[in-house]
């Protein structure tokens, strides 16, 4: 329930359901801001400075300027509400501002508007089911803005046909998934696609990527064309609020998970040690 989950909005924290946003804000009329999102292990955040880093890439793009310390500080506050619950995550929004009255060309200098909450989730490493769509989506995907209309409309396209998410093509190459990074084992060997501007730079896909390097698992950042899936083994999402989540099967292709994909296993387990290992450090 919203009365229970802590928000913040332009640093006064209260129940979410308490928050009031004007409609002219520029996230409301034109998904003018950027967004993180930042998991929670046990009350502990995974990769935070590797969030805000990413944060501020976003709100160079947008030309947005604020104290990032502050949003740090508000980040961490959310996340003791949370401190109790196995798995959590913080949400935070910055948009450009308010408008005094709807307007593209911003004609006045605007305080950044900061919003945020925090909320349980819980992982599921249960196989699901995918969908193909083709990618529609604006050409800037690396930058992780709330402009996500092409992404909302793929991911409802396959849960209407009782799909769990989508995979999205575009070119005739493998992309991504609707709100995850994709990766998969492909002759003995895992394969992800390689960052460009319409793939997000994704922190636990980078998280993974290191968690493999260190056992000596190599991952080929490589353009994985369509043609991948006819002799995969396996493939599977990466995400702050899914962490490693493998892909039963694609609605509409004839790939089917292999049950003994032993390169899967192994590293799913690194990635598992991995965390481990990094709220031992932390």
């Amino acid at each position: 329930m919203s009365n229970s989950i802590q928000g913040v909005y332009q640093g006064s924290f209260m129940p979410l359901n308490e928050i009031r946003v004007s409609p002219l804000s520029r996230a409301y009329t034109f998904s003018d801001s950027i967004y993180e999102v930042i998991p929670y292990y046990s009350g502990k955040p995974l990769c935070l400075d590797e969030h805000i880093d990413r944060f501020k890439v976003s709100a160079d793009f947008l030309k947005i300027e604020l104290d990032f310390s502050v949003v740090k500080k508000e980040i961490e506050q959310l996340g003791r509400s949370v401190e109790n619950h196995t798995n959590a995550y913080v949400y935070y929004q910055i948009s450009r501002g308010v408008d005094s009255v709807r307007s593209h060309i911003v004609k006045e200098k605007l305080v950044p508007e900061r919003f945020g909450y925090a909320g349980e989730v819980t992982l599921s490493s249960d196989p699901i089911i995918a969908k193909l769509n083709q990618d529609n989506r604006w050409a800037h995907c690396n930058i992780k803005t709330t402009s996500l209309l092409g992404n909302v409309l793929n991911m409802n396209d396959a849960y209407s046909d009782g799909c769990n998410e989508t995979i999205l093509i575009r070119d005739n190459k493998i992309v991504e998934g609707g709100a995850c990074n994709i990766f998969m084992t492909y002759e003995n060997e895992i394969y992800t696609p390689s960052l460009e501007e319409n793939i997000l730079p994704g922190v636990t896909r980078e998280f993974f990527i290191s968690s493999l390097q260190k056992k000596d698992i190599n991952v080929k950042q490589v353009d994985c064309p369509v043609s991948f899936l006819d002799s995969v083994s396996t493939i599977w999402f990466t995400s702050s609020t899914r962490g490693v989540q493998p892909i039963k099967s694609i609605l509409n292709h004839g790939y089917e998970m292999d049950p003994d994909d032993a390169l899967f296993r192994n590293a799913k387990e690194a990635f598992t040690n991995s965390i481990k290992d990094y709220f031992q450090d932390h």
